[in-house]
């Protein structure tokens, strides 16, 4: 009988850690408040640091410092299970978009057009973008925003739930169009100003990085956008109270 309980109790200490990890997450913040070098570190629980070639540059940003990209710079995050998204996603970032190629990404995984590829890209042939490869050819290309490339700040956030696409702008929704699919993930690194860290050079700014691994709402992307807080329970108190239940359990074996 005790090792029965004890198999069990192994079996609900597996169960609640996967529901720990798979549970909707902020899986990336990058507030460039600082450079340690030419590393920025990831708010996130996750630790997805960005490392950045070129000559990354702090410039007063929206909330406390930003990025500033020169047309050459562009930061690199090494894959990791967090960044692999599948059915849901929201990607949203302040940015400054100045001249430049007719396509610059903003956040994008992939260092090609691959299976797995998620990008929002800043300035995509006059317009904005959140693209993905798996989703139906519709979905790809077709789903253009309005231009931001005037020199201003403006927040670009772009929604997928697995069934639609939103692109919102300053907090306003300017293109939205029904994307049902799931995506396949890569083992590619995720880029940051560029596309692959050859191409797609953002020339402009970045400040206030976010990824969630769902879509967020209209009211969650307007709280972001008035303050930079993170929209998740942290990762030490969920597994605090996984660890409580497991002590009440066990006690009662």
């Amino acid at each position: 009988m005790k090792q029965c309980a004890m198999f069990g109790l192994l079996a609900f200490i597996l169960i609640s850690v996967s529901a720990v990890c798979s549970a909707q997450e902020l899986v990336l913040h990058l507030s460039f408040d600082e450079l340690n070098g030419d590393v920025a570190k990831d708010r996130s629980e996750f630790g997805n640091d960005a490392t950045f070639k070129g000559k990354p540059k702090l410039i007063d940003g929206v909330f406390g410092q930003a990025l500033e990209f020169d047309g050459k710079t562009s930061g690199q995050i090494p894959d990791h299970a967090s960044l692999d998204i599948v059915n849901g996603i929201t990607i949203e970032f302040w940015v400054i978009v100045k001249g430049g190629e007719a396509i610059q990404s903003g956040v994008e995984k992939g260092v090609a057009w691959v299976s797995g590829l998620y990008n929002l890209a800043a300035l995509y042939n006059g317009g904005t973008i959140l693209q993905f490869f798996d989703l139906p050819d519709a979905c790809n290309d077709d789903n253009i925003g309005p231009s931001i490339q005037d020199g201003e700040w403006h927040f670009l956030a772009g929604t997928w739930d697995g069934k639609d696409i939103l692109l919102y702008i300053d907090g306003e929704l300017e293109a939205e169009m029904p994307c049902k699919g799931e995506l396949k993930p890569n083992d590619d690194p995720l880029f940051i100003g560029a596309r692959g860290g050859s191409g797609r050079f953002l020339t402009g700014a970045l400040d206030e990085i976010k990824v969630y691994n769902y879509a967020l709402t209209k009211a969650e992307l307007l709280k972001d956008m008035e303050e930079p807080v993170s929209l998740h329970v942290d990762a030490q108190d969920k597994l605090t109270t996984v660890w409580a239940r497991l002590k009440t359990d066990a006690s009662a074996q």
